[in-house]
């Protein structure tokens, strides 16, 4: 399997430390899908940063697009390979570097 290449970063550790769910606003899964973004997943207590692309995004929440992200964040976890099992996370949006759109289902 070929690894998509990605320009996504990790942000300084002083913004990943201060990050709150809140600050995200109301921006849901569908927004993020709408504007080509993927969700940038950084774990605080390790060094870990996993991207859900816009496929992905789609294949987990296809059927509840209107989840907001603030929503989102309590459920994630540092987990899966190279996981520490941490539940403290950061999530940020990341412009999609693959060629994207998505129409919402009626």
């Amino acid at each position: 399997m070929t690894e998509r290449r990605t320009t996504i970063q990790r942000p300084p550790e002083a913004a990943i430390r201060r990050f709150q769910a809140g600050q995200v606003g109301d921006d849901t899964v569908g927004d993020y899908l709408a504007k080509g973004w993927s969700l940038g997943i950084c774990c605080k207590a390790c060094s870990r940063l996993t991207e859900w692309t816009p496929p992905v995004l789609v294949e987990r929440f296809a059927d509840r697009a209107g989840l907001r992200i603030a929503d989102l964040v309590p459920r994630l976890a540092c987990t899966g390979e190279g996981g520490c099992g941490s539940r403290e996370v950061a999530v940020f949006p990341h412009l999609y570097d693959d060629a994207w759109t998505w129409t919402p289902s009626a």
